[in-house]
């Protein structure tokens, strides 16, 4: 049996949406609400009855959908948009709300239109997205031009649900529990009679009452609720067995997207929501970040909910709350040797892949040239054209919110973070692994400079993280045998004395494939 290596980065995610309704370029969708009083009821249904939709027909690029539900939805960018008496609010549409079978291309069923709320550049969701996507599963995002009755309603920005369909295409399996870590009711008091103080989703140790976690996440299936119990009591009292209920990598991964792109209305910021926990069926938690429309600076509330300076946010620190005990992903993971080399390891990729080469602000430019014409089209758009040419420069008022230009945030950032310590540190020299297979055993080999200790991740399916296994040192090769059914994806992490490495250095979004079909 010969086996062969082949490095892998989930791109067939991407080759699923090539045709789909997240492709490039702006969508079309056309609502035909039969009702003349549409908007006045749709505000009666989110106020009082915020699952509950409007019958309607959808014409999404040409496809005719006829009786599907139409809602409002949102927090802040529903109610302040509102507010201030904005006629462009953000949509959830159901394609199957009555007619089960309906269905876009790529099995689309609900359209998410966000109305740029603290957005003038149009871009912030999308272009955080993208790069999101580059390290981790995230929605689909792109443009769509919305029209009412005929009447042109706006550009929205158009973000990919997560649900059971996204959770099929990236990890191939959809059984488990999924887990929306956002308050349901920011009007709820923050703690149930006998819980100690909630911090939202900040997986906090709240006693062991589920009851004292209803108010801070949406749990659809009973049974959802053991995993995520375990899960916190193993974070903040057993943190040595973390990795047997949370994919680590991953959260580290998602700690440092969020921190490298000042993205604080996460679970990173202040109010610790904004993020999904799958949980496979072996009740490890796979984490998810969500709602990306306030990243690059947009929201900027520290801790105590003080409003932050430019300069605060040019130098959010990668180690912020790393003492913190509200914030157990961070404080209890990163306060391991360890994790905190990988998160590191992590922080340094994006910084130099996303800021350092500029690609994060030449993909903004790309993006508003694109949506340009129909930004200047859109009358209901909340802030004016001017402030959409301006925003990557420039800060914009917007109420009591002032939105620091992209440009203006992550170039100084970028010189910021260059000039750290903690981040020069190099990690060790991993060389090409070889394979060695027999019919009932696979030995991955590999050669590593100035490494402490070397590990073999694996695993046998994409539905489950990485396992780790200690890899055995002779003259600096290093050296794990598995039996065949075990590893069928692998990376190496080594770690030094400063630094870990971790090969392939995108791990574990990426990796190694051992195929036994190969010839």
């Amino acid at each position: 049996m010969k086996f062969s290596t082949t490095l892998l980065l989930f791109l067939y995610a991407t080759s699923l949406f090539s045709q789909s309704f997240y492709r490039a370029g702006i969508q079309e969708i056309r609502l035909e609400i039969p009702s003349q009083d549409w908007d006045a009821q749709l505000d009666v249904l989110k106020n009082n009855d915020p699952d509950a939709r409007l019958a309607a027909t959808a014409i999404v690029n040409g496809l005719r959908f006829d009786s599907v539900g139409v809602r409002y939805k949102g927090n802040s960018s529903y109610f302040r948009s509102r507010k201030e008496t904005y006629k462009k609010l953000p949509f959830n549409i159901k394609l199957n709300h009555r007619v089960k079978s309906q269905q876009l291309e790529g099995g689309f069923t609900n359209l998410k239109l966000s109305n740029g709320f603290l957005d003038p550049s149009f871009v912030r969701d999308p272009l955080c997205y993208e790069v999101v996507r580059q390290y981790m599963h995230a929605p689909e995002c792109n443009f769509a031009r919305l029209y009412i009755n005929d009447a042109f309603w706006g550009l929205y920005i158009n973000v990919e649900s997560i649900d059971n369909k996204f959770l099929r295409k990236r990890f191939q399996k959809d059984d488990g529990w999924l887990v929306k870590c956002d308050p349901d009711d920011w009007k709820k008091t923050r703690s149930a009679d006998g819980c100690a103080k909630g911090a939202n989703a900040s997986l906090v140790y709240l006693g062991d009452n589920p009851a004292c976690y209803y108010a801070f996440y949406e749990v659809d299936e009973a049974d959802g609720w053991p995993p995520l119990m375990r899960l916190i009591k193993t974070l903040n009292q057993q943190p040595e067995a973390v990795e047997s209920v949370l994919d680590v990598d991953q959260t580290l991964w998602m700690l440092a997207l969020n921190n490298v792109l000042v993205n604080l209305d996460s679970y990173n910021g202040s109010l610790s929501h904004n993020y999904y926990l799958w949980f496979d069926s072996t009740g490890v938690a796979h984490p998810l970040i969500w709602d990306l429309n306030l990243a690059f600076g947009g929201w900027r509330r520290d801790q105590n909910f003080r409003k932050m300076s430019d300069e605060e946010l040019i130098r959010f620190h990668p180690l912020t709350d790393i003492s913190n005990p509200q914030r157990p992903l961070i404080s209890q993971l990163l306060k391991n040797p360890l994790y905190r080399k990988i998160y590191l390891a992590h922080y340094r990729t994006i910084v130099r892949e996303q800021l350092e080469s500029g690609a994060v602000i030449r993909r903004a430019e790309s993006m508003q040239r694109e949506i340009d014409p129909w930004v200047q089209k859109d009358t209901l758009k909340l802030y004016p054209y001017e402030a959409f040419k301006s925003s990557l420069a420039g800060t914009w008022t917007a109420g009591p919110d002032q939105v620091i230009g992209i440009r203006q945030l992550m170039e100084p950032r970028a010189k910021w973070l260059k000039s750290l310590d903690i981040l020069q540190a190099t990690g060790p020299a991993i060389g090409e692994p070889a394979v060695v297979a027999s019919d009932s055993a696979v030995t991955v080999q590999v050669t590593v400079e100035n490494a402490l200790s070397v590990w073999l991740c694996y695993r046998s399916n994409p539905a489950f993280s990485f396992k780790r296994e200690q890899m055995n040192a002779v003259d600096g090769v290093y050296s794990a045998t598995l039996p065949v059914g075990a590893i069928r994806h692998y990376y190496l992490l080594a770690e030094g004395a400063d630094a870990a490495s971790t090969l392939p250095e995108k791990a574990s979004f990426a990796y190694k494939t051992v195929d036994p079909n190969s010839n």
